[in-house]
C-alpha cells in the first residue's frame, strides 16, 4: 500500500480535476515544478513503452492530420508518475498513473507539430535522466493509387476472384474499377453475363469502398452504337490497322466525337446503376490533349493516362511504345498529379489549365514490372523521411481472360502490397493510405 500525506492527497485530488482518469485509481503528478531530464544512454529496459508511433500525418484536403498518439508505461512498482517531453520542450506532459493497470498514459499532441523528426522522452517525474528516448516522424501521406484497366469485354472468374483475395489479404486495399463500355455494347457478351458483372463491381463498391470509373479502348462496337463511325487506324500495334478498334488511338478521333463517346459512356453508367464515372484512363495510355478536353466537357474530374514508359521496354518497336515516350517523356518513378493545359499534355505549360487532375501512372500496371522494380519506384516516393508535400505511387493491373491474365500477376501484386502495407498510417508505421483515384481531386 502507498502512504500519502493529506495536503499531499487533497493536491492530488485537485489535479484529478484538471485531467483525464481511466478508472477511480487514477493519480496524476503532483504539482511539483519538473526539470528537463537528460536523454538516457540506452532505453531501461525495466520499463516497457508501447504506443510510440514511426510516423503520424500532418494532413490535407483529404486526410485528417494526426492530432496525437497515445503512449502508455509499465514501469516498476516503486514509480508511478511519468513525464513525457516533446524535443526541445521545457515543459513535460504528465501522463496519468492508473493503479488498476499500473500503467501510466497520456496523449501525445502532434496536431501543431512542424513537419520533420520529432523526439519523445520519459522520464520519472522529478529524475535527472530520462528512461526513454524515441523519435517519430511527421509527414504527409504517401497515397496508394491502385486501379484496374478492362480492356476486354468480359473477365474470366478466376481473375474476378482474385480481386476479393486481394482484399482479404490486404484489408486497407482500395481497387478503382476502370471498367470498359464495350462490356455493354459487345454482342458476344450475354445480358445474364452483363448482369453479374454489374453486381460484382457494385459488390467491391459496398464491401470494399472500391470505385468504379471508366476505361476505354475504342472497340468498333461500343463507336458504333454511339453513333460514331468506327476508325481501325492508327493502332498501336498493327501499322495495317485493327478491323476491331481495339488498338487505336483515341486521338483518332476529335473532341467532338469524344463527347459523344464518352456521353455514351456516361448513360450507360446511369443504366446499370453505376452512376456517373468521374476517373479515366486512355486505352494504351494513348490520350491527347483534344480528349482530355472532351472528358472536361462530360464531367470527369481525374485520369491517369501520363505513363511511366520506360517500364514498357517489351514493346520497343511497336508504335504504343514509341507514343508513349514521346507524349509522356517527362513522366517518370517520381511523377505527382498536376494539371495539363490546353497547349500541353504534361506539366508546365502556359496555357489555361483544362480543369483535369491528371495522376501519373508511375508505377505503370503490373504486366511491365518485377516486385524488385515495383519497390525501388515505392522507395523512390519515400525514402522514410518525413514527406513534405503529398505524394502518390499509382499501378494496377488488367482484369482478363486465362489467355491475358497471369495468376503471376496476382503473386506480384499480393507480394508488392504486402511490402507497402508495413509502412501504414493507420498503424503509425508510415506515410501509406490507400485511396480511390477521385479522392485524388481533394489533395491537388
Amino acid at each position: 500500500m502507498r502512504l500519502r500525506s493529506p495536503s499531499f492527497l487533497l493536491l492530488a485530488a485537485l489535479s484529478l480535476l484538471a485531467a483525464p482518469a481511466c478508472g477511480p485509481d487514477a493519480e496524476t503528478p503532483p504539482p511539483v515544478a519538473s526539470v528537463r531530464p537528460n536523454p538516457p544512454a540506452q532505453n531501461d529496459p525495466a520499463f516497457t513503452v508501447t504506443g510510440v508511433p514511426r510516423y503520424v500525418l500532418a494532413g490535407d484536403g483529404l486526410t485528417e492530420p494526426t492530432k496525437g498518439f497515445e503512449v502508455r508505461v509499465t514501469a516498476p512498482k516503486d514509480v508511478v508518475f511519468v513525464d513525457a517531453w516533446i524535443d526541445g520542450a521545457a515543459e513535460p506532459v504528465p501522463l496519468v498513473f492508473d493503479a488498476d493497470t499500473n500503467q501510466s498514459f497520456g496523449e501525445i499532441p502532434t496536431l501543431d507539430l512542424p513537419i520533420g523528426t520529432h523526439g519523445l522522452m520519459l522520464s520519472v517525474h522529478g529524475s535527472k535522466e530520462a528512461f526513454f528516448r524515441a523519435e517519430f516522424i511527421k509527414g504527409h501521406a504517401l497515397y496508394m493509387i491502385i486501379s484496374t484497366d478492362w480492356d476486354f469485354s468480359d473477365v474470366d472468374d478466376r481473375v474476378l476472384d482474385h480481386h476479393t483475395e486481394l482484399h482479404a489479404a490486404h484489408p486497407e486495399l482500395k481497387i478503382t474499377h476502370l471498367i470498359g463500355p464495350y462490356t455493354f455494347t459487345d454482342p458476344a457478351v450475354p445480358q445474364a453475363r452483363r448482369d453479374y458483372l454489374v453486381s460484382w463491381a457494385q459488390s467491391m463498391v459496398y464491401d470494399y469502398r472500391d470505385e468504379i470509373g471508366l476505361h476505354i479502348h475504342p472497340y468498333c462496337n461500343f463507336v458504333e452504337a454511339a453513333g460514331v463511325a468506327c476508325k481501325t487506324s492508327p493502332s498501336v500495334a498493327d501499322p495495317a490497322g485493327d478491323p476491331t478498334g481495339y488498338t487505336v488511338r483515341l486521338g483518332a478521333y476529335t473532341r467532338d466525337e469524344w463527347k459523344t463517346l464518352f456521353g455514351k459512356a456516361n448513360e450507360i453508367w446511369e443504366q446499370v446503376g453505376f452512376g456517373k464515372p468521374t476517373s479515366f484512363r486512355a486505352g494504351a495510355w494513348t490520350l491527347e490533349t483534344h480528349v482530355a478536353q472532351a472528358l472536361v466537357d462530360t464531367g470527369f474530374l481525374v485520369d491517369s493516362s501520363a505513363n511511366n514508359w520506360k517500364l514498357m521496354d517489351e514493346w520497343i518497336g511497336y508504335d504504343i511504345y514509341e507514343f508513349n515516350k514521346t507524349q509522356w517523356a517527362p513522366i517518370g518513378d517520381t511523377s505527382q498529379p498536376y494539371f495539363p493545359t490546353e497547349d500541353s499534355i504534361v506539366a508546365g505549360g502556359k496555357g489555361p489549365a483544362l480543369g483535369l487532375l491528371e495522376v501519373p501512372d508511375n508505377g505503370c500496371m503490373v504486366d511491365y514490372w518485377a516486385v524488385e522494380e515495383i519497390q525501388n519506384i515505392f522507395d523512390a516516393n519515400w525514402s522514410g523521411d518525413a514527406l513534405t508535400t503529398p505524394t502518390q505511387v499509382s499501378t494496377g493491373f488488367h482484369p482478363a481472360t486465362t489467355q491475358f491474365y497471369s495468376p503471376y500477376e496476382f503473386e506480384r501484386l499480393d507480394a508488392f502490397f504486402t511490402y507497402v502495407d508495413q509502412f501504414l498510417a493507420s498503424k503509425g508505421e508510415g506515410p501509406v493510405v490507400y485511396i480511390n483515384m477521385t479522392d485524388a481531386t481533394r489533395v491537388w
